[in-house]
């Protein structure tokens, strides 16, 4: 009897739990797609290093799967919430009618299971179908070999979405029943007579904190932008979190009071058609949903700034690693022991003829040129030491410098016999080398004055690295001689059409060797692991974002189905009372998202600030990305509900 009970009641609120519905899946798809991503990629041939990534990633998301999984609980205990509140006259008749509190509860563990499990079947079938699709985008992502394409399924993947799912859904039974249990009958009789109590707001007091939240804001956007080089403590970075946090909830307190006292003074909008009732229906649901909204437009920030960034570091990596892995592969050994990057390779049997291009270079120190005889008096500003004033900087002949500059692809440079330039990649280098210029453009090398070619910093480097490292190198003409002491290191560059990292492999413990392939990969790896844990938390977060707002306009619009039927006996028309259905939505959807918008702007920054992504290309890609997954994800969530409401009230 109660278990028929159980399938009449979900088989006639079916269209009530659709979004509730909805969402489930998506929360079970979205779980198993990226907890199955190490079993999917099985089957790819990747290097070793992409493979060590993949790995790291999964470990990563099977972390963040513990954060994902509290957020979808967290989401299903507010729907179920929402569906009880709207049922508890029904369980107050039950009682009336005789039914004991168990036989309730026997109704709600009946529905949940049926619900749980179509879910979760149909959530685990999705992924199983979708993830293959991911695979291919992994593929993509990593340069993958994918001539062994299967079809796989992750068992492991499923047990672990069943057995969080599970926990989750108990906790959610638990928390219904307790409820149940502690409510009164009449208080489950007179639910709904009972509505959201509303508390009229000063407008005077609404436009003082409203002025105080953009100060707030206001603040914050310039500490973490142009004000961020006096963030140097843990306290003041999360000082910053904390008044971005506050004033968005003052926003959302004193921006439904303060827009009413705004339109009341001009009759001619505030009249019009039903924009008072459209504006008072916005008040009451602004009132009633000042954290949730504030929740939200956090939420949606977060999102916008993780896909946003993850995406600029492809777009970034891309656009840096052709410049910085531009040949084969670059070799490096230091000359302590007499012996060349040349005479380790011949004792592997390895020479130059197994190669279509090489280059041999050495680099010299000597005591006069130091960072405090290049720097001049700047090196005092920068009040580094002694011990760093006295560090010797390497020179290098420009023929040898220039033979290298063609290898890379760089400007080569020219020099006279009196003259001398400093190359270096390294931001924070450039900057010292080019503030040390305008006060010192002379050195002294083996007994000659050079004078500064450039007024600048050279850009250049003579071993590739996974990130611009050429903390500074002194180019001085070929006149001068050094002695055979006086070398410090060797370079030895190599270009070829084969693939050598291989071949490299017997001398890597006395070498210090880079290759192209090498620095791809990891190129390549880190910004993939960045994107799919962003696109996994942005995902989840939109997801949960857009489900509060859904569910919150569904609960409104049965709420308020008395004072459209009111509206109708006052002449109002369908098509006038749906376009202010509509914009009501609106307003309450788009308010979050304008103001996630705007934290955007400046956390954006941050965000790339943090990554090292000082300019890119792809950010109008990455920006592009981010706008369709929330127009995919919170349009499609604004749509179902606005369908659900509109049917509601009529």
């Amino acid at each position: 009897m109660l278990f028929k009970i159980s399938f009449q009641n979900l088989k006639k609120n079916v269209k009530d739990y659709s979004i509730y519905f909805i969402t489930l899946i998506l929360g079970v798809c979205i779980f198993y797609i990226f907890n199955a991503i190490g079993e999917q990629t099985v089957m790819m041939k990747v290097s070793d290093t992409i493979s060590d990534t993949i790995a790291t990633m999964e470990k990563a998301i099977s972390a963040m799967s513990v954060v994902v999984s509290f957020i979808l609980g967290f989401l299903i205990v507010y729907a179920s919430r929402f569906f009880l509140k709207r049922r508890k006259r029904e369980f107050g008749i039950y009682q009336l009618l005789g039914m004991r509190k168990s036989g309730i509860s026997k109704i709600l563990l009946a529905e949940t299971f049926f619900i749980g499990i179509c879910s979760l079947v149909f959530g685990l079938l999705s992924g199983i179908v979708l993830s293959q699709f991911m695979s291919l985008f992994v593929a993509s992502m990593f340069k993958a070999d994918m001539k062994q394409f299967l079809f796989v399924v992750s068992g492991k993947a499923i047990k672990k979405t069943i057995l969080y799912f599970c926990l989750i859904y108990f906790a959610v039974l638990i928390m219904n029943i307790f409820v149940i249990g502690r409510t009164r009958l009449i208080d489950l009789i007179n639910n709904g007579k009972k509505g959201e109590k509303v508390r009229w707001k000063n407008p005077v007091l609404c436009l003082i904190l409203f002025l105080a939240a953009c100060l707030i804001l206001g603040m914050a956007y310039y500490n973490v932008t142009l004000g961020a080089e006096n963030l140097v403590r843990e306290t003041d970075v999360f000082l910053q979190i904390f008044l971005g946090i506050l004033g968005t909830f003052l926003v959302f307190w004193s921006i439904s009071g303060l827009a009413e006292f705004l339109l009341r003074k001009m009759p001619g909008i505030y009249y019009k058609r039903l924009h008072s009732f459209v504006l008072n229906e916005i008040k009451s649901q602004m009132n009633t949903a000042v954290s949730a909204g504030s929740i939200i437009c956090l939420l949606l920030f977060s999102t916008i700034c993780f896909l946003s960034g993850a995406f600029s570091l492809k777009g970034y990596k891309e656009e840096t690693v052709a410049g910085l892995a531009p040949i084969s592969a670059s070799i490096f050994t230091d000359m302590r022991d007499g012996r060349t990057a040349v005479d380790v390779l011949a004792e592997k049997g390895i020479t130059a003829g197994n190669f279509t291009k090489t280059v041999d270079i050495f680099t010299y120190q000597t005591d006069t040129v130091t960072e405090e005889s290049v720097l001049g008096s700047y090196a005092d500003v920068l009040g580094f030491g002694e011990d760093y004033n006295r560090l010797k900087i390497d020179v290098i002949r420009l023929k040898d410098y220039n033979a290298a500059a063609e290898m890379y692809g760089k400007k080569q440079l020219s020099l006279s016999e009196q003259e001398y330039a400093i190359v270096s990649d390294y931001e924070n280098a450039i900057g010292f080398f080019n503030e040390g210029l305008k006060v010192n453009d002379t050195i002294v090398v083996k007994g000659s004055v050079l004078k500064a070619k450039y007024r600048e910093c050279q850009n250049g480097f003579l071993m590739m690295q996974y990130s611009p490292g050429n903390m500074g190198l002194i180019v001085v003409p070929d006149q001068i001689s050094f002695d055979p002491e006086e070398r410090v290191g060797n370079y030895f560059l190599i270009d070829t059409e084969e693939e050598i990292a291989e071949l490299l492999e017997p001398v890597r413990k006395e070498l210090f060797i880079s290759t192209q392939s090498e620095i791809y990969d990891e190129s390549i790896g880190s910004s993939g692991l960045v994107i799919f844990i962003s696109l996994y938390l942005g995902i989840v977060f939109m997801i949960s974002g857009a489900a509060i707002l859904a569910l919150k306009e569904m609960a409104d619009a049965i709420d308020s189905r008395g004072k459209y039927r009111i509206l109708r006996n006052l002449g109002a028309g369908e098509r006038e009372i749906s376009r202010a259905l509509f914009q009501k939505m609106v307003v309450f959807f788009g308010f979050p998202l304008i103001l996630a918008v705007i934290h955007s702007v400046f956390g954006i920054q941050v965000v790339n600030g943090m990554l090292n992504i000082y300019h890119s290309d792809g950010m109008i890609n990455s920006l592009t990305a981010a706008a369709v997954m929330i127009f995919v994800i919170y349009g499609g969530y604004f749509f179902l509900s606005y369908l659900f409401c509109r049917r509601v009230i009529k």
